[in-house]
């Protein structure tokens, strides 16, 4: 898939993921469940390191909405990073500052969970400018789509990231950022 294909998928998954949330809310459960993970990702020109915290799981407690086999939660998710550029006229350097309610459907394989998760949520960024990247606004919206894999009880998942990140044009120029990444979450006690 091409970059505007994936921002197009990721885009519409995290509505319809955040819609059935929504619209379900009367059938969600959340209890404390703090998550911290960290991810290295990439772009063609940016690297980013991510920390995420998410202090709770909202689990779907009325199976008959999906398949049997199939779990949802929203885990309400922080991410901090830190960008680097290798290259270009602009700032070398940027942090962001997200806030991503992000939806997870897991399956049960074995002793293992398979999940894909998707989300979207607001972006704040240090540096309209950045690298070769003329972003515009300092408010950018964050759009991510994973899967992942993790033991039965979730303590350890390793994920892969696709994660956009733009202005939804709301002033041009618009060049968003399209990461590549590879993270890992541990649930804390």
């Amino acid at each position: 898939m091409d970059n505007e294909t994936l921002k197009t998928t990721v885009i519409a998954a995290g509505i319809l993921t955040n819609s059935f949330a929504i619209f379900n809310r009367h059938a969600i459960d959340c209890e404390n469940d703090y998550k911290f993970g960290y991810e290295a990702s990439k772009d063609e020109e940016l690297s980013a390191h991510t920390l995420n915290l998410s202090p709770m799981a909202c689990k779907l407690n009325a199976p008959s909405l999906l398949p049997s086999a199939v779990q949802f939660e929203v885990l309400p998710t922080v991410l901090g990073s830190v960008w680097s550029a290798d290259a270009g006229p602009y700032a070398k350097q940027a942090f962001s500052l997200a806030l991503i309610p992000m939806g997870r459907y897991g399956l049960q394989v074995g002793s293992a969970m398979v999940d894909f998760s998707v989300g979207l949520g607001p972006t704040l960024v240090s540096e309209t400018d950045i690298g070769t990247r003329q972003k515009s606004t300092n408010l950018q919206f964050t759009d991510e789509m994973g899967i992942g894999i993790s033991d039965r009880n979730q303590r350890a998942r390793l994920a892969f990231t696709y994660r956009h990140v733009s202005n939804a044009d709301i002033k041009l120029p618009n060049n968003g950022v399209n990461f590549l990444g590879l993270g890992l979450t541990l649930k804390l006690d």
